[in-house]
This record gives structure tokens, sequence and C-alpha cells, in this order.
């Protein structure tokens, strides 16, 4: 008699043992789901902008080297006296233009250097900047020729797009201006610079390269500015799911040898490597 009281006691303390309803699993398991779902968002979140960061450092970096290198190449342009460094119509076997950027350069410290021509060139298509060089078929300075055969070419950047309608390569001259006291000097019109004097930008006014750069406008280039979109290494900026990862690059190199921009009332000719 007594086993069986005892087992009648436990069977109705596990009869009257309350559990959780249907409802109540459900409401706990949405409630789950929704801290699961925020979690993974601020996850996914943090890995895209930590994503983004390391692809536009390495875009940035990649590209900042590239730039780094034409400008040295177009630093040492200024081969021999009569020769300028960009090339355009009649000047060379190639002209520079909108998306070729063609000039001779050479380093060293011989009196008498040889230049190579080199052309580095945008391709939409395969949205790469490649360097071509050309060597030398004859003449003497500062009236070389020079093959029409790529002698090397090396692959500068990838994943590289124009910046709008901004072109690649943009080339400019002194032109003179006129500043407050209304005295005329002279300034390369990139639109970087406010008129001396004044706030104001002036408009850029790059020469023509429509159809290539003309051997006049060639001769008087004295900046040469750069301007492309970079996307990282290994990946397509335009079809990648990461937001943000191309990175706008621009910069410009000046060719310094040239009369201070003071001098334009005593009759110099502003150009590079005078």
């Amino acid at each position: 008699m007594h086993m069986t009281t005892m087992r009648k006691r436990v069977g109705a303390r596990i009869r009257h043992e309350a559990g959780f309803t249907l409802i109540e699993l459900l409401v706990t398991m949405v409630a789950g789901i929704v801290v699961l779902s925020a979690l993974y968002t601020i996850l996914d979140v943090t890995l895209r902008q930590t994503s983004n960061t390391f692809t536009r450092l390495d875009s940035t970096g990649t590209a900042n080297s590239v730039l780094a290198g034409i400008e040295n190449e177009l630093h040492s342009a200024c081969v021999a006296s009569g020769e300028t460094p960009i090339q355009g119509g009649a000047n060379g076997s190639q002209a520079s233009d909108a998306n070729d950027l063609v000039f001779l350069s050479q380093y060293g410290t011989s009196a008498s250097p040889t230049p190579v021509e080199h052309k580095i060139a945008y391709s939409a298509a395969t949205k790469k900047l490649i360097d071509y060089t050309y060597t030398t078929t004859g003449g003497q300075a500062p009236n070389w020729t020079f093959g029409s055969t790529v002698s090397s070419s090396k692959v500068l950047l990838t994943n590289v797009t124009q910046n709008g309608s901004t072109p690649i390569f943009q080339y400019f001259a002194y032109e003179p201006y006129t500043d407050a006291n209304g005295n005329t000097d002279m300034m390369l019109m990139d639109g970087s610079a406010p008129v001396p004097g004044t706030s104001a930008l002036p408009n850029p006014d790059p020469l023509s390269d429509a159809s290539g750069l003309s051997a006049t406008d060639a001769v008087s280039t004295a900046e040469v500015l750069i301007n492309f979109v970079a996307g990282a290494a290994g990946h397509d900026h335009e079809n990648t799911s990461i937001l943000g990862t191309a990175t706008p690059i621009t910069d410009s190199v000046v060719f310094r040898f040239t009369p201070a921009a003071d001098e334009s009332g005593s009759g110099t000719t502003f150009g590079p490597c005078s």
C-alpha cells in the first residue's frame, strides 16, 4: 500500500509540471531568429567595410606606385637640347592623345644619351595601362628616329577605367593670365591653382588631343595630367559585390625646366626643357 501511494503522488506531481506551449515555443524561435539576423547583419557590414578598406588601400597603393614610375620616366625626359619630352604630330613616329602618352626618356649621366621612346597606352577593352618601348633606328639629337616595332612591353596597371568623361591623359601649356593689378603673367591652366591675387580657379584649358597632339602643341606641353579610376588587383571594380572599391586616382607631372611665371615680359619662350 505504501509503494502504491508513493507512485500515485509522484505521478500527480509529474502531471502537474508546467511545460512550454506551442505558441511560446514559436515566439522564442522568432525572437532567436531576429537576434541571429541582427548579429549576421552586423558581421556582414563589418566584413564588407574591412574588405572595402583593404581593397582601397590595395588599389591606391598600386596606382600610386605606377604613377611614381611614370613620373620618374617623365622627369628624365629632357634628354637633349631642342628635344621636347612629349611627342606629337611630326615630332616622332607616334603622337600623344587622350589614351596614349608618347614621350622620350633616358636615365644616366651620359653627355650624349640615346633615348627610348615610350608609349603608355590605355585600353578601354582590357582595362589596362601598358608601357610600350621603341628603340632608335637612326638620327642624332634632337632628330632621332624610332622603329614602329615594339621592343618591350610591360603591364603597369590592371582594372583601370576612365574617370567619367575626363580623359586619361591631358596636356597643358603655359598661357597668359591677368592678375588683380592688370599685370599679364603666365600659368598652367589646369584648374588646380587660383589666379594670383584672386581666389578664382580658372577653367581647365587642356591642349586639344582629340585626333592626336599636334607637333606645335607637343613642343609647348609643360604639364601632363593623369586621371583614372583604379580597382584593386584581382577584382573587377565594375562588377564586384563590394561597393566603393574603385578609387579615383589623379596626379600631374610638371616639367620644371621652364622660366618662372613672372618672366612673361622678358620675351622668354615658355616651354619644357628650355
